[in-house]
């Protein structure tokens, strides 16, 4: 019996290893024997050892003159590979996978699909948008609705909100059900303030989540919707986190030691709001207890806050062009006890390396407004920081993690924010006399209801004016579109420029009423507001995000300025426009409370916090 029927023999008894003993003892014999190294090929292919299948694939293309069942296998192989790669972001290794597999076979819808995803994780968005383009051109008889739905990320990556949401109604319109395209096109949609059918779709999404239907959803996406839960939520954060299981690293003893490594991981130690938060606690931490190292995994940029967060007397590590597993092990090899994720479930977010446990603890701190879910039936992280009145004591059962409670509010702050200058209301081309309201969110966060509101409040104070943030075109055009369509003249909306952080906190001062959205509050923005002396309004419901406004107002002792309901929202902006004694003594109160609280007192906040990781020690 010839060498290759005794290993298909053993193959039939499932003996591959075996087998390709066999077969590898006979191509010692006869190293150019091309049979032979196709059955080897094969059953490393059949093994689901692709990368060794692959190389012997490549030997064998020239040997066989480019034989198109050699071809066909070294392509099914590559694309294996490169998919391995994408779900563990090996993002570079993807690329390079389907490139070479594009070199066999450059028309393949799927392979160009493939493609154009890794591009699209290396923020290549226009190399990313060809490929798309490509593959949908060589799939013109059956499209695919991932296609299209992926050009739509990749579009609204640049900035094309128009050409995205085409792309994901095409997506829709291949596949109706496609939670994938309805998500991300409801989120653009309130991104641009387009509410046509918005509120089926929510209804949609919240019927997929609380149905347990297949699909995974984006946690951050689901945060500025309304009518969603603490516990959906949870049941998004879940499913999100388990897209692919992580066998942890081997368990770490709980050490006696005098100093605790502490890391920090972000992809936002840079040019962003989190700058303005968490700076002075890095700098304020005790260096005598604790070594502090910074794991970033955000893009480069040249801004004096990413240079800022270098410059810190802590080392920073940046794992931007590592995989989840590669940090991972660099953050064991760097002995962390304590890993804190300070983005969480958002851009660029490396949040899936707390699965590995590569540190003692895992901590959920101020980057993401929620839960970050279970992994497969454990907590992907360990504990979440918050304060009692974020997270009460009846929803800690809505959160995957075990509460830490800091005695104040949870937001940190730097100490000195802008100097504030004397500026008048004509400085920004309003009249003294104006009333202005005015909310610097995100178009995301203003919800059709939340906008109802405002314009019912214009339609009753006939001084004021609304001023909101300037962002995208279309949603300036919706917003005004919206408003005359309720009777309100375009003149009384109008859009602040994007301007330094140092002006933008400036000019809060001669903002009359700040409104806060729902359910996605003011974060960072409600601490802007406070330091200039600035009245907020905001309305706190159950869900993290709708609470963080309410938690610092709190703070400050303004607690008479948190509402619970539309209608108590709107009474109360109405009656402060009715009565400026009233707003006065809210304002003086607001400059008393910030003067008297913790929330710019970075290092009161960083001796509490480090209190709490010590106890994580103690017990």
């Amino acid at each position: 019996m010839d060498s290759i029927s005794k290993a298909k023999k053993k193959e039939k008894l499932g003996d591959i290893e075996g087998a390709l003993v066999i077969l590898k003892e006979a191509l010692a014999d006869n190293p150019n024997d091309i049979s032979t190294q196709i059955e080897i090929a094969n059953l490393y292919a059949t093994n689901n050892n692709f990368l060794e299948a692959a190389t012997y694939f490549r030997k064998l293309l020239p040997m066989t003159n480019g034989n198109g069942d050699i071809r066909e296998g070294l392509c099914f192989c590559l694309e294996q590979i490169g998919n391995a790669y994408q779900i563990n972001r090996n993002y570079k290794l993807a690329k390079d996978c389907f490139e070479e597999v594009l070199t066999h076979n450059p028309n393949n819808p799927n392979y160009l699909f493939n493609y154009g995803n890794a591009l699209l994780s290396l923020n290549q968005f226009d190399k990313s948008i060809e490929a798309y383009q490509k593959s949908i051109k060589n799939n013109l008889s059956r499209p695919d609705a991932d296609t299209f739905n992926n050009l739509g990320n990749a579009y609204r990556r640049l900035g094309k909100d128009e050409d995205a949401i085409i792309c994901y109604k095409k997506a829709l319109d291949i596949n109706p059900e496609s939670i994938h395209s309805k998500v991300e096109l409801t989120h653009l949609m309130q991104h641009a303030c387009e509410w046509g059918n918005i509120d089926t779709l929510f209804n949609d999404i919240k019927n997929h989540i609380r149905n347990k239907g297949k699909g995974k959803i984006s946690p951050f996406t689901v945060l500025s919707m309304p009518h969603f839960n603490s516990k959906d939520h949870l049941r998004v954060a879940t499913n999100w986190s388990e897209q692919i299981k992580i066998k942890p690293l081997s368990k770490l003893s709980t050490p006696v030691k005098n100093k605790l490594t502490i890391g920090y991981l972000s992809a936002d130690f840079r040019n962003h709001p989190l700058y303005y938060l968490i700076i002075d606690i890095l700098k304020s931490h005790n260096k005598k207890m604790f070594i502090i190292k910074l794991f970033y995994s955000g893009p480069d940029e040249a801004s004096s806050e990413h240079e800022a967060f270098k410059k810190l007397n802590c080392e920073f590590i940046n794992l931007s062009n590592e995989s989840d597993a590669q940090g991972a092990q660099l953050i064991r090899d760097e002995k962390v006890d304590i890993l804190v994720d300070l983005s969480g479930f958002t851009q660029n977010s490396r949040s899936f390396i707390a699965a590995y446990k590569p540190a003692r603890y895992h901590i959920n701190w101020l980057g993401f407004p929620g839960t970050m879910g279970f992994h497969y039936e454990k907590p992907l992280f360990d504990f979440i920081l918050s304060d009692k009145y974020i997270i009460p004591d009846e929803k800690i059962n809505d959160y995957a993690e075990k509460v830490l409670y800091l005695p104040y509010c949870y937001q940190p702050n730097i100490a000195n924010r802008p100097k504030l200058k004397s500026i008048t209301k004509k400085d920004y081309g309003f009249n003294d006399n104006t009333f202005i309201y005015a909310s610097f969110g995100q178009p995301i966060k203003i919800t059709k209801n939340q906008f109802s509101i405002w314009i019912k409040l214009l339609k009753n104070s006939p001084s004021a004016i609304l001023w909101l943030l300037d962002s995208n075109n279309l949603y300036k055009e919706n917003l005004w579109l919206h408003a005359k369509q309720n009777g309100i003249e375009k003149n009384r909306i109008k859009f602040a420029p994007k301007v330094s952080i140092d002006e933008h906190i400036n000019r809060h001062q001669i903002i009359d009423l700040f409104l806060d959205t729902y359910p996605y509050n003011a974060h960072t923005s409600t601490s802007d507001a406070i330091w200039s002396g600035c009245p907020i309004l905001t309305l706190s419901g159950q869900s993290f995000a709708s609470r963080v406004a309410g938690s610092i107002l709190k703070e400050i002792n303004c607690e008479e300025m948190i509402t619970e309901d539309d209608d108590n929202y709107y009474d109360k902006a109405l009656e402060l426009y009715k009565n400026p004694k009233e707003l006065l003594r809210i304002k003086q109160k607001i400059i008393t409370g910030k003067n008297n609280s913790t929330l710019f007192k970075p290092d009161i906040f960083t001796t509490n916090l480090e209190r709490i990781y010590r106890d994580l020690f103690s017990s």
